[in-house]
């Protein structure tokens, strides 16, 4: 919203008179409220971290599984196979950010 915008409500306010005056008014509003709204995005975004604990949570989540399972079939060896998969999953994940 800028000053051009602010004059061209007053001017219309002007020659359609007081009866438009609601309707100019709520317009007008809208408007700033729209520009505030996208302000305020632009803000959250710029302050977001780039990864988020999640997603984090959600690849080591998987794991947890996997190294029971390794562990059961593949005892010390399953384990080991499933630290290198998460070690790649995590490394691919990283480099993907």
């Amino acid at each position: 919203m800028d000053e051009q915008e602010l004059k061209a409500v007053v001017e219309a306010r002007k020659e359609l008179g007081p009866e438009h005056e609601a309707h100019l008014i709520a317009g007008f509003l809208e408007k700033i409220d729209k520009e505030i709204d996208r302000r305020v995005d632009e803000k959250i975004a710029a302050r977001r971290p780039r990864s988020s604990r999640k997603s984090r949570e959600g690849e080591l989540g998987i794991f947890i599984p996997i190294f029971i399972f390794a562990g059961i079939w593949g005892h010390v060896w399953g384990i080991v196979a499933a630290s290198v998969a998460l070690a790649v999953v995590f490394l691919v994940s990283e480099l993907r950010r």
